[in-house]
């Protein structure tokens, strides 16, 4: 759903919804009392974490798994009440109506309605972590609190319920933040899925580059599109860009310049290679075969014709690197390194 969607009625409850934590607190507060029950029996069984740094396919390859009937994910309907997807679907389905898809602001060729799949998750790691979010950008994460791990947990079982339910049911997630977070996660959910969406670095710099700078435009040319990607925690571009400050990283320099994204690209991917877990997609080689089958069959998921033909539809092919240098060359020298790496490791999956 596109910012300028939002009329001024949305607006306001956008404000309503984060302007205090009283309103979250109060519909969290309802809905356990009415839900509570159903939410606590509610299997939460092998969830899907869909993450990378932004421009990386992560959006794609949500839009694919969302697809398949037994995945369960935010849509732009649950904003702005994301953290109790059931009572808010409750209170608002009377006034639910078909939207025609539309690009999406990234202007990136990607058509997204009210049910588009979104990255919603980061409303309740900024909620529950604020000393996380610095001036000079996000810390990673340790150990998750087994607190916190039970708070997150409840809000994925009321999300799959809230989509129907059952024990067939699963969360599937894309959060591009939960690249920093990846031990805690893989700790906390023993039997989760964590895919990784990998692409050439210096097209991938490249793309960065291009959406800070219409983040940057964006978010000086409308107050409530930089609110709303402050509020909703995508950190990734513009006036609110925010980077993750990974070990090697220290989120200074010009993020104007192609440099500073590809020093941000080869820090990310140097925790992901550590990471335990994680399940590397090579971006290149999945949209060229049009995975979609592979994926779903790699993820265990029963044989789903419709998806896998709505899937492959949607997929078009990146191009490959064309090797012109317009960065340090030694920059460009590490990053493909970590890149081919990357991609001959036995956890780069498709």
């Amino acid at each position: 759903m596109a910012i300028e969607d939002y009329g001024w009625a949305d607006r306001i409850v956008h404000r309503l919804a984060f302007g205090s934590p009283i309103p979250q607190d109060l519909l969290l507060d309802i809905e356990q009392k009415k839900h509570g029950r159903a939410i606590a029996a509610q299997p939460l069984t092998a969830p899907i974490f869909v993450t990378a740094l932004a421009r990386a396919g992560t959006t794609l390859i949500l839009e694919i798994l969302a697809r398949h009937p037994r995945l369960a994910s935010h849509t732009h309907r649950d904003m702005p009440f994301v953290l109790t997807p059931i009572l808010w679907r409750e209170l608002t389905w009377r006034f639910a109506v078909a939207q025609e898809k539309k690009e999406r602001s990234h202007k990136d060729g990607l058509l997204v309605n009210v049910d588009s799949p979104e990255a919603f998750e980061e409303i309740l790691w900024k909620r529950e972590f604020p000393d996380h979010y610095r001036a000079d950008g996000i810390t990673p994460w340790g150990p998750l609190p087994e607190a916190f791990t039970a708070k997150l947990s409840r809000h994925m079982k009321a999300l799959v319920l809230a989509r129907g339910g059952g024990p067939e049911q699963r969360y599937l997630s894309k959060n591009n933040a939960n690249i920093a977070r990846l031990p805690g996660l893989a700790q906390a959910f023993p039997d989760a899925r964590f895919l990784v969406p990998l692409r050439h670095p210096v097209d991938h710099a490249r793309s960065f580059l291009r959406q800070h700078r219409l983040g940057l435009d964006s978010h000086a040319e409308s107050d409530f599109a930089r609110r709303y990607a402050a509020d909703t925690g995508h950190h990734e571009f513009g006036l609110v860009h925010k980077p993750i400050l990974f070990d090697g990283f220290d989120g200074q320099g010009d993020a104007t310049r192609l440099d500073y994204w590809l020093r941000y690209w080869i820090a990310a991917y140097r925790a992901v290679e550590a990471a335990p877990r994680a399940e590397l997609i090579d971006m290149q080689r999945f949209t060229a075969a049009k995975k979609a089958a592979q994926l779903f069959a790699h993820l265990g998921l029963p044989l789903a014709p419709e998806a896998v033909a709505e899937a492959e539809a949607m997929i078009r092919p990146i191009k490959a690197y064309d090797g012109t240098i317009d960065a340090d060359p030694a920059l460009v020298a590490a990053a493909e390194a970590l890149y081919e790496r990357l991609r001959a490791d036995p956890r780069c999956v498709l």
